[in-house]
């Protein structure tokens, strides 16, 4: 009988200890502590986006995230220039943009995960777009000769814009010590607002410079083909000519911000 108890003793107590399922701990799988992991999003070169993304568990269920963002100089990424900006066909060539963009994140893991699991995201996004080389064309008042000043400009400078956000996603950990990470960022949106600090620099067709009679005016006349840009809230604008007569520098040009947010990452926790 002792032997026999014993017996299911040496086969039941092994399976029952492997029925028991380890709680996941970052301290209990880290190379480090656990609770830092680096993530780079793998979706956004499709729109020459670059992203990394740090995130730091800060305790059962809650993370603390800094992500960065780059999209180096280069024609609108997937999008006809001339038929989102109604640009003249002319000069879509030359159009360029670039930007970078800082992203704090708070995230809320609703099943109490220590990184992992459903989540729900605020978060505040600082970015910043360098556009060069816009083009178009301009008419001035008419003059007291009777003559209807033309010309063309370029336009560069900076859109600086400012947000919050809100967004869910889910995250998941994989390999024999939960190492490797997949990030869904299944949907976010933020809305904010932006502004926009320029130079235009214009030529008058035939060359010449303007007549004083009309530099009041001109600055405004010069910038006025801007506000066919969807995107720009042009009340308020103002210009202010140079002395060289040769460049209008924009001010007071804002819009209202708002844009979608979507992305699959990947990475390594420490």
């Amino acid at each position: 009988m002792r032997r026999i108890f014993t017996l299911l003793l040496t086969v039941l107590l092994p399976l029952s200890l492997a029925g028991q399922k380890t709680k996941f701990t970052p301290e209990h799988w880290g190379l480090v502590d656990g609770k830092t992991v680096i993530k780079a999003n793998i979706t956004s070169p499709i729109f020459r986006n670059y992203s990394v993304a740090v995130e730091r568990v800060l305790g059962r269920g809650l993370g603390l995230q800094l992500g960065a963002n780059i999209m180096p100089r280069g024609p609108l990424p997937l999008v006809p220039a001339g038929g989102a900006l109604q640009m003249e066909s002319e000069w879509v060539n030359f159009f360029s943009l670039s930007s970078f963009s800082l992203t704090p994140e708070l995230r809320w893991y609703t099943g109490g995960g220590y990184g992992h699991g459903f989540y729900l995201m605020g978060y505040w996004r600082y970015e910043r777009y360098r556009v060069g080389d816009y083009g178009y064309h301009f008419d001035l008042e008419r003059l007291p000769n009777g003559t209807v000043p033309q010309g063309s400009a370029v336009l560069s400078g900076k859109l600086d814009t400012y947000s919050l956000g809100m967004g869910l996603g889910a995250q998941w950990l994989f390999g024999r010590n939960k190492n490797i990470v997949l990030d869904w960022n299944i949907l976010g949106a933020h809305i904010g607002r932006g502004k926009l600090g320029a130079d235009v620099v214009y030529h008058l067709q035939g060359g010449g410079q303007l007549p004083a009679e009309s530099r009041e005016t001109a600055s405004r006349d010069i910038l006025a083909p801007l506000s066919d840009l969807a995107f720009l809230n042009f009340d308020g604008a103002r210009g202010e000519l140079d002395e060289a007569n040769s460049t209008v520098r924009a001010q007071g040009i804002g819009t209202p911000w708002a844009f979608f947010r979507m992305s699959l990452s990947v990475g390594f926790r420490f």
